[in-house]
């Protein structure tokens, strides 16, 4: 395992295959994260506990929140590799700092920083590392690059305002409805981080395609190159649904302005209105052609305020 950027060990190299972009020609957000929980299942190998995410571990890895920064295209056939370290480590949670480059170029792709706890299986409670691994990880602690630090969304709020009745209250929109089958879950049953960001990403879908309909009407740059990509991601899981368990979606615009879009997203239980866990989206109008931002009309900010919801946070 060699060393990389500040002190970062290398630990996952693959590629981009072509079913993992959409429509927008490069790698689907969900994509990015399954390959940082392969990295972060590859760190703590190396780190002494090499089989956290196995069915037959007592104890396994929760992750409570993720910050991702989307900071270039990964497109089909790309090779790619992440280098990651530990920035934190309490009695039973860690903080973790990835990134994603483009294996060719040496580019940063992505960079990713993630809070999480060491549970045990039978019910979630945190347990505490073991002790040579505590050790261990409190020489190799690293320092959060500047890059992967959040730019265009804030750090995440005590505790979350996320539930049914006050999506209600706010007239948050269902966006998408579902339920969670066994593919989409570790070995314990307990849907996966990057299931979760699959599909939030497909409910907002159907909010960013009217938003960008509606800033391709005031630019002079419309037409069929007229996308939309991801800049920014901030989630908060709370406890993630089973197998089983069926979801829904509520989301509302946060704010705009003349770059970025802030969509905010909780995904709730249907039925009893307690949040699984929220993600803020800070999306960009994007040239097909050109592959660059394009900006959004003053005309198109003033129609966007009447998107937009008062005090939604997560």
């Amino acid at each position: 395992m060699t060393a990389g950027m500040s002190g970062l060990r290398d630990v996952w190299r693959g590629g981009v295959a072509t079913w993992e972009c959409d429509e927008m020609g490069h790698m689907n957000t969900r994509f990015y994260v399954a390959r940082c929980m392969e990295a972060i299942a590859m760190l703590f190998g190396f780190a002494g506990l090499p089989h956290l995410f196995a069915p037959e571990s007592a104890t396994t890895l929760a992750v409570q929140s993720m910050h991702i920064r989307f900071l270039r295209e990964a497109r089909a056939a790309t090779s790619m590799h992440i280098s990651a370290g530990f920035t934190a480590l309490g009695d039973t949670s860690a903080e973790i700092v990835a990134m994603m480059f483009d294996s060719a170029t040496g580019d940063c792709a992505a960079t990713f920083r993630v809070g999480l706890s060491h549970a045990a299986v039978v019910d979630g409670t945190a347990r505490p590392w073991p002790e040579a691994f505590a050790a261990r990880i409190a020489t190799e602690l690293v320092e959060t690059p500047r890059l992967a630090m959040a730019r265009s969304v804030g750090e995440l709020p005590a505790m979350t305002t996320a539930s049914g009745a006050r999506a209600e209250h706010l007239g948050l929109s269902l966006l998408g409805q579902g339920a969670v089958f066994q593919q989409s879950c570790d070995p314990h049953g307990r849907m996966q981080p990057q299931a979760f960001v699959a599909a939030v990403a497909d409910s907002v879908r159907n909010i960013i395609t009217p938003l960008r309909e509606l800033c391709a009407r005031h630019s002079d740059r419309s037409g069929p190159h007229f996308g939309a990509a991801a800049l920014e991601f901030l989630i908060r899981l709370q406890v993630l649904p089973e197998s089983g368990d069926c979801w829904e979606v509520r989301s509302g615009l946060a704010r705009a302005d003349g770059r970025t879009m802030n969509i905010v997203n909780w995904m709730l239980d249907p039925f009893s209105g307690r949040a699984f866990g929220t993600m803020e989206v800070v999306a960009i109008c994007f040239d097909l052609e050109t592959r660059r931002l394009l900006p959004i009309a003053s005309s198109a900010q003033a129609e966007l305020a009447g998107w937009t919801v008062p005090d939604l946070a997560l």
